[in-house]
């Protein structure tokens, strides 16, 4: 009897082993295989105390962190130009990590971004990829306006309404690995009202806050890349830790920042529980 309750018993624990091993295997190769293909695309509301009436239904598409180079080719963003021009944004911005640690895609890349159309602009600024290692952040620059991007480096642009007597600033910070200007790009307005503000790390909202910023766009944080139910998101980088994922409100303000998950992935070319995604943001009058 006690010799047949050990066979149950071992034979158990072997069924066990087996089933949790059929599981990390079945992960892994979704991780790998599957899900980082996975584009998902989000609709999100943005309401905005300080948003002229005017805008009320602006539509902004984000994406972030493509990361070409790492496990994606310029062509993988076939797909996405397609999704993001059929929804017919009004405005199309990028938070910046176009390269991993290399350039050698990056006139097939910024071709594939050339296709995207808005009629308000497209923007785009340098996440700390663009500007480290073998990425050279001028080659980006140049390249994003050969492609009618405007990049913003410590530059603030004003948003005019094509039918109405109303605008908004949105503006763009250097990436914080290497020449952020703080004042140059949000100090000494002379103008009031909505300030956009695209910032590759989200976690410099609590900085933005202090400067009139109503509404920051990032990416940096992919979300966790890798999530486990109950746990989260478990790779996320220094910078991207406080506000790591979708639409939050900045501690001690009214003002939000809105996180992508990115298209693309670093360090490990997976994803578990965390589909790339682009976004449309509808601004709301609040």
């Amino acid at each position: 009897m006690n010799k047949e309750k050990g066979m149950n018993r071992r034979s158990f624990i072997k069924r066990l082993v087996a089933a949790v091993g059929g599981l990390m295997l079945f992960a892994g190769l979704d991780a790998f295989f599957i899900e980082r293909r996975l584009l998902r695309r989000c609709d999100i509301a943005v309401p905005l105390l300080d948003m002229p009436s005017a805008f009320d239904g602006f539509r902004i598409a984000h994406f972030s962190d493509v990361h070409i180079g790492h496990g994606l080719t310029a062509n993988d963003l076939r797909l996405l130009t397609e999704r993001i021009n059929e929804a017919k944004p009004d405005m199309i911005v990028f938070t910046g990590d176009l390269v991993d640690d290399g350039m050698e895609e990056l006139a097939e890349t910024t071709e594939m971004l050339a296709l995207l159309q808005a009629p308000y602009g497209k923007y785009a600024v340098l996440g700390n990829h663009d500007v480290r290692g073998k990425a050279d952040p001028d080659q980006i620059i140049e390249a994003y306006r050969n492609v009618g991007f405007i990049p913003l480096v410590n530059q603030r642009v004003t948003v005019r309404h094509k039918n109405a007597e109303a605008s908004f600033t949105l503006a763009g910070l250097d990436d914080n690995w290497r020449r952020p200007d703080w004042e140059k790009t949000f100090g000494e307005r002379q103008e009031d009202g909505l300030v956009i503000a695209l910032i590759h790390e989200p976690d410099l909202a609590d900085q933005a806050k202090e400067y009139g910023v109503s509404l920051q766009l990032s990416g940096h944080s992919h979300g966790g890349q890798v999530r486990l139910p109950l746990v989260g998101g478990l790779l996320y980088p220094p910078c991207g830790r406080k506000y790591p994922d979708g639409l939050q409100k900045v501690e001690d303000s009214g003002m939000l920042v809105h996180t992508s998950r990115g298209i693309g992935t670093t360090i490990l070319p997976i994803r578990f529980l965390c589909p790339p995604e682009w976004y449309i943001l509808t601004l709301r009058k609040k």
